[in-house]
């Protein structure tokens, strides 16, 4: 482990998402209390597209931090509702994102939560659907 990082972090850093989920769960099994495995977890798992799991463990990273205070709160926050959006669309279920507003209340992303809710049942077109321009 390098000093200020841990081996779970180096592993992320490197893109090997596998390995990372396993050390992760190594440092949990070690320290449950601390928050930051459950994030490296989580981030680990949310690139290996298991967005579920991946938000379970945010949500518990945001739980053990509101002690610990050694996350970068509006960086989990954002990690979090994109895992969430991610479990909605695997899910097909628009109602996933509720889960945003019981646990952040005071998020960055409690506009989004309706938007993307209204997205996903098409009701609500995306803005990221580029125009294309047709040249003469």
């Amino acid at each position: 482990m390098s000093y200020g990082i841990s081996f779970a972090q180096k592993l992320l850093d490197q893109e090997k998402f596998e390995e990372a989920a396993v050390e992760a769960e190594k440092a949990i099994s070690l320290d449950p209390e601390d928050p930051e495995p459950h994030f490296e977890l989580a981030t680990a798992l949310a690139n290996l597209d298991r967005y579920a799991e991946a938000a379970d463990h945010y949500e518990k990273a945001l739980s053990l931090d509101v002690t610990a205070g050694v996350l970068t709160t509006d960086f989990v926050d954002d990690a979090y509702f994109s895992a969430l959006l991610g479990a909605a669309r695997q899910e097909a279920s628009p109602q996933r994102l509720q889960r945003y507003l019981m646990v952040l209340p005071k998020g960055r992303h409690l506009k989004d939560v309706s938007d993307w809710q209204k997205r996903l049942r098409g009701e609500l077109p995306s803005e990221f659907v580029k125009e294309r321009i047709v040249s003469d």
